[in-house]
């Protein structure tokens, strides 16, 4: 195929824009930010499990309070009877019953009133962990919106260079003949690189000195016949130097 040497140079310029875009597509892809943000799943995993594992501590410690609490109730209410009933007993033998039977209540509340003085302290103690928890993923969820919102801008700038980019490509190809377009898309795709220099005897393409041999037919080749490097196969422009 033939073209131009201005049409092949400007081969070289759509390639410098299509690098320049890979460049900002992978700048896109490995924001520090977002490798901050995936090192603080584990963090936030831990630190949600902490906060959940005191969560449910504490709503079985304050269901135990609250059976306690109406246990210890019963008892008063049990109490407050009998002593209504040995009021009015006129029976000994009934009100030796009922005095028996408020001994073991009232030992029976010493020992729920006991055990709800012990729960409250335990609430108390799982209360500053879940506090101290809660704080804890707070802060790894405060630190994570902000990396997001660190992600969201750095996109949003970068989508706007690649977005400019884009634009600069359209104008650039729309400079070239549909058939030299045609054949830089299709090596680009086949082997990642469309167009290269030839620097001295040097591909930009495959980085490496071409042999005697090939340097010749290159060079010989007129300067409208579009050549290729032999080792990446991309377009090989002829610069002059």
């Amino acid at each position: 195929m033939k073209a131009s040497p201005r049409q092949q140079q400007l081969l070289l310029d759509l390639q410098e824009l299509d690098n320049a875009e890979a460049r900002l597509r992978r700048k896109r892809q490995q924001l520090t930010e977002r490798a901050e943000l995936e090192a603080l799943g584990g963090e936030h995993t831990s630190a949600k499990e902490r906060f959940m594992a005191a969560q449910r501590e504490l709503d079985a410690q304050r269901a135990e309070i609250d059976r306690l609490e109406s246990d210890v109730e019963l008892v008063r209410q049990r109490r407050a009877r009998d002593n209504e009933l040995i009021a009015a007993s006129t029976s000994s033998k009934e009100a030796q019953a009922l005095q028996s039977e408020l001994d073991a209540l009232a030992r029976r509340q010493s020992e729920l009133e006991d055990r709800e003085l012990e729960a409250m302290e335990g609430f108390e103690a799982t209360q500053a962990r879940f506090d101290e928890a809660e704080g804890d993923l707070a802060g790894v969820e405060e630190r994570r919106a902000a990396l997001r919102t660190r992600i969201a801008a750095a996109e949003q700038e970068l989508d706007a260079d690649i977005a400019r980019r884009a634009e600069e490509r359209s104008l650039l190809a729309a400079e070239l003949q549909r058939d030299v377009l045609d054949l830089y898309e299709e090596t680009r795709a086949r082997t990642g690189i469309g167009a290269a220099r030839l620097r001295g005897n040097v591909s930009e393409g495959s980085n490496m000195a071409l042999a005697p041999g090939e340097l010749a037919d290159i060079r010989a080749a007129a300067p409208d016949e579009i050549v290729f490097c032999p080792g990446s196969g991309a377009i090989l422009v002829r610069v002059e130097e």
